[in-house]
């Protein structure tokens, strides 16, 4: 089997029967969140990419910053004064409009191919020295080799880091070593982050 092919007829299918867990710690999160905040002026416009941090837009609203949700992936109840952009992110070509952004869980459902292009457009998005916060699952080193292997062993043309979860939802966790890189390849840099079992918070400025 291509790997293209794959990509496009069985990423939706479960490969495993055990999912591997994408738990957002809520109090971490609006930590996290409010520290980004810290680096803004009110009435910057901050993108919610994917819009999973609605639950924080009444507080980011609060702190007098304009949101925009972007490539909401999920049904999100329209909230006044919030706008709402519903265009995919492979199609979205925006050029300095925002201050700061949320990127909560998206990256992960990319396959590989596509996270620095994914990551460029979203650079660009930003306006100079704009702030943004990613959230996204990692893999562990042993962890995701052993199971790239067995699913090589399978037929599945997969890289290391990628699985379908119990609910047959595509998913690619990469090492961590290569999420660093292709921060710094977008042209990114980290000025704070946390790991926690196999997620990353990471506060980041262009």
């Amino acid at each position: 089997m291509q790997r293209r092919e794959w990509l496009e007829e069985y990423r939706e299918k479960a490969l495993e029967k055990t999912p591997v867990a994408f738990e957002i710690e809520k109090e971490k999160l609006q930590d996290f969140i409010l520290r980004m905040a810290g680096f803004l002026e009110e009435s910057n416009i901050i993108a919610d990419f994917g819009c999973n941090s609605s639950d924080f837009w009444p507080l980011m609203k609060d702190m007098n910053l304009r949101v925009v949700g972007v490539s909401c992936n999920k049904a999100v109840k329209q909230t006044k004064g919030i706008r709402i952009m519903n265009i995919g992110l492979s199609d979205f070509n925006l050029l300095g409009i925002f201050e700061g952004f949320v990127a909560v869980g998206i990256l992960q459902r990319l396959h590989p191919e596509l996270w620095s292009r994914t990551l460029l457009k979203i650079m660009r998005s930003v306006k100079t020295s704009g702030v943004g916060l990613i959230v996204t699952g990692v893999s562990e080193e042993e962890e995701a080799k052993s199971r790239h292997d067995s699913l090589k062993k399978s037929g599945f043309p997969v890289v290391v880091g990628e699985y379908i979860d119990g609910n047959g939802n595509y998913n690619f966790k990469p090492l961590k070593s290569w999420y660093d890189q292709w921060l710094k390849n977008a042209g990114f840099y980290i000025f704070r982050e946390e790991v926690t079992k196999d997620l990353v918070y990471t506060l980041v400025r262009k």
